[in-house]
């Protein structure tokens, strides 16, 4: 931020990394606003080929894909652990494609530079990308072994549209493509997955997910898991210390790829229930003090939800308040509740950063 604030023209990435409480792009979006409108729009930044499900959904730009089969970390279907930083792997064969287009909007309406993520495979097909109605470039994905790779394009910056086919016999295995200002600003990717514990983090393989984070190079990895594990804390098959080591084995798991970036972990909101428990005060301050450990073990920093929010119960109190910051189902916010989520994160990160320039 300093460098930006100083001139420099970069892209700065930020990749936040989660479960339900950032779906939608609801939560992460608040927060791509603010910083983009405060930094400079650095653009959509990496997007999924495909909504894989409802939760994934990407607001800077219109996504339209067909023909994919895709394997989600959240059910560990990969035995080569190979599922992209977004925690997604697509296959497609001929016929496949995905169009994802800039939206005519305040932030992310511009990209310059474009990025495919892929991976060549034994047996893997061609594909071609093509820019708006320009020459399609042809992408060969046959490999002796699993490898990524990365094709980029560079473009005037503007409104775009790129589109990737798959041709001939075999199949593609491909994560996502990057839309990109030529800066200066900020991204903020958002990686969110649905019903995910916190230890799926550790599906991915670990040369993999270093390679992947040290291709996208972010200054700022966030994190924002825990929901889902409160019900193994309810059930008693989840403990204060286990969880802890579990959610350090994940961020180091991550921060492998980059161990200077900074690191942020986002605690828990209060809940009421998961699944089919009933979820007390006493079972969210398990995961929440484990999150807050797991912070200093890892030297990241912690956003402490619970507390901000008032503590046990005031979940319910949210869902009663006029109008409304939490959903019925007393698990999640709901759009106005991130939005004030979304601004005290934004307040918290630039107070850091003022007493960074100013200290």
């Amino acid at each position: 931020m300093a460098r930006l604030d100083a001139g420099e023209t970069e892209v700065v990435q930020v990749v936040h990394l989660g479960a339900s409480m950032i779906g939608m792009d609801d939560l992460t979006s608040v927060l791509r606003a603010k910083f983009q409108t405060r930094f400079g729009d650095g653009g959509a930044g990496l997007v999924l080929l495909r909504r894989y499900m409802t939760n994934y959904l990407h607001r800077w730009v219109k996504l339209q894909a067909k023909r994919w089969d895709h394997c989600y970390i959240g059910y560990l279907c990969d035995k080569t652990g190979h599922y992209g930083l977004g925690g997604v792997t697509f296959f497609g064969k001929r016929g496949a494609e995905t169009t994802i287009t800039t939206r005519k909007h305040e932030l992310g309406d511009e990209a310059a530079h474009f990025e495919v993520w892929y991976a060549a495979e034994p047996g893997g097909a061609k594909f071609s990308v093509q820019i708006d109605d320009g020459e399609a470039t042809v992408i060969d994905t046959a490999a002796d072994t699993l490898e990524d790779r990365w094709h980029a394009i560079d473009v005037e910056q503007g409104p775009h549209a790129i589109t990737m086919r798959v041709q001939g016999n075999g199949r593609v295995r491909a994560y996502g493509m990057v839309l990109e200002t030529r800066g200066p600003g900020i991204v903020w990717d958002q990686f969110s997955m649905l019903g995910a514990f916190t230890k799926r983090m550790h599906g991915w393989d670990t040369k993999h997910i270093a390679g992947q984070v040290a291709h996208r190079d972010p200054e700022l990895v966030a994190f924002m898991y825990g929901g889902n594990d409160l019900r193994r804390v309810a059930n008693g098959k989840l403990d204060q210390a286990r969880y802890a080591a579990e959610y350090l084995k994940g961020v180091n798991h991550v921060m492998a790829g980059k161990p200077i970036a900074s690191c942020l972990i986002v605690g828990i909101t209060d809940r009421g229930r998961s699944l089919k428990f009933q979820i007390r005060p006493k079972h969210v301050e398990v995961i929440v003090a484990a999150q807050r450990d797991v912070a200093k073990q890892a030297g990241c920093a912690f956003f402490d939800t619970y507390t901000a929010m008032g503590g046990g119960g005031s979940l319910r109190k949210w869902k009663n308040m006029d109008p409304p910051l939490a959903a019925k189902d007393l698990k999640h916010l709901n759009h106005a509740g991130r939005e004030r989520l979304g601004g005290w994160i934004y307040d918290a990160i630039m107070a850091g950063y003022i007493a960074h320039r100013t200290g």
